[in-house]
């Protein structure tokens, strides 16, 4: 039994796994899981069979129901690492575009701990919301201001400061000559002066910090959307490379259909994964159809 089962171990890493062929995993269970076929942790064996028949209508023969469970515990492990560079202290989540956002001095400390973990920084995370719904538990909160979460500036003592009684006494002055005041009531107002002095240095302090935290959340913030744009200005470069790439069609119209794939972000991503022949095939019927999908 023992030679078996390290049999059957050796015969599911035969299989080797593509990028597209994940894609299509992760599209099948995450339709399976969105119609109730995940009851628990585990896929019925009809989900899994439907993977199983694809991959090999579009792929060729050799896939089977044990490589698509093995190949789901690396996807899970996918997941937590993601989840885990999301959480790290430092790092920004940008929901809409599904990208862990880290600043350089971050970015460069963390990878060279984690080098393994550079492809889930800056970069738009595929096919995350099919994981979320296939091996875990979606957590975006879509929140622009929860982005910034780990920037403390409650450090801060925001606590009011007491400037004591005679403050309103001290402001107004006192119409009694210096020199008519008895010495011990001279040195009590000194002290009292010298009191003063020190809560507002305090207080000058606490001002002091708050401006220093606001301009490191403005940095932050300036740094994200400065990523953000990055990223897009590259997806939206090779996206364009793909469709004018595709012969058989002028320029004016390939921009048309680039145009409307950037409107249509699941539609592109579809494309993005298709071969030279079905992209060409897709937009043939996209132009014949009068720049309808």
């Amino acid at each position: 039994m023992k030679g078996k089962g390290k049999a059957n171990d050796e015969k599911v890493k035969q299989f080797r796994w593509s990028k597209p062929m994940e894609r299509v995993l992760l599209e099948i269970l995450a339709d399976e899981a969105s119609k109730g076929n995940k009851p628990s942790s585990i896929f019925k064996p009809s989900s899994i069979a439907r993977v199983v028949d694809t991959i090999n209508e579009r792929f060729g023969g050799g896939c089977e129901p044990d490589h698509v469970e093995n190949h789901l515990k690396t996807v899970k492990s996918n997941w937590k690492t993601i989840q885990s560079v999301r959480g790290k202290s430092g790092f920004n989540w940008d929901d809409k575009l599904k990208m862990v956002i880290a600043g350089k001095n971050e970015f460069d400390q963390y990878v060279t701990v984690h080098p393994t973990h550079e492809k889930y920084l800056n970069k738009m995370i595929d096919m995350y919301e099919e994981m979320a719904l296939v091996v875990g538990r979606d957590m975006a909160t879509g929140s622009f201001a929860k982005q910034f979460k780990d920037i403390d500036v409650t450090k801060v003592d925001s606590s009011p400061v007491d400037l004591g009684d005679d403050f309103d006494e001290l402001m107004k002055g006192s119409k009694t000559s210096s020199s008519t005041v008895p010495s011990e009531k001279r040195s009590h107002k000194r002290r009292r002066c010298s009191d003063m002095d020190d809560k507002y240095a305090t207080l000058s302090t606490q001002i002091g910090e708050m401006a220093s935290a606001m301009k490191s959340l403005n940095q932050t913030a300036a740094q994200y959307h400065k990523i953000s744009n990055e990223v897009m200005k590259a997806e939206y470069s090779k996206l364009y490379n793909e469709v004018m790439k595709v012969d058989g069609h002028d320029e004016l119209t390939l921009g048309s259909v680039f145009d409307y794939l950037v409107d249509n972000e699941k539609i592109a991503n579809a494309f993005m994964v298709k071969n030279a022949n079905l992209q060409k095939a897709w937009i043939d019927k996209f132009v014949s159809n009068g720049g309808h999908k």
